[in-house]
């Protein structure tokens, strides 16, 4: 039961740092076109990626957060 718990707290954590990770990503997206169309720049090169990789984290985590779940809910039954 204790690791039950112990899951529990650490998909919450995941579930946070999943709402950082999409906040992130949309202001890395927002700075993208803000370079692209209002200051006609090159920093998109810099920024896109960063914004792919960070989306790409929050999906990887969210595969982790239904592993867990699933292992709950066969410990649980």
């Amino acid at each position: 039961m204790q690791s039950t718990e112990w899951l529990q707290k650490k998909i919450e954590d995941y579930k946070r740092f999943i709402a950082t990770l999409l906040i992130l990503s949309s202001y890395l997206y927002m700075g993208t076109l803000i370079s692209i169309f209002e200051y006609k720049s090159n920093d998109y090169y810099y920024l896109l990626p960063l914004t792919v990789s960070s989306l790409l984290a929050v999906t990887i985590f969210m595969v982790k957060i239904n592993k867990w779940q699933r292992q709950i809910a066969a410990d649980d039954h």
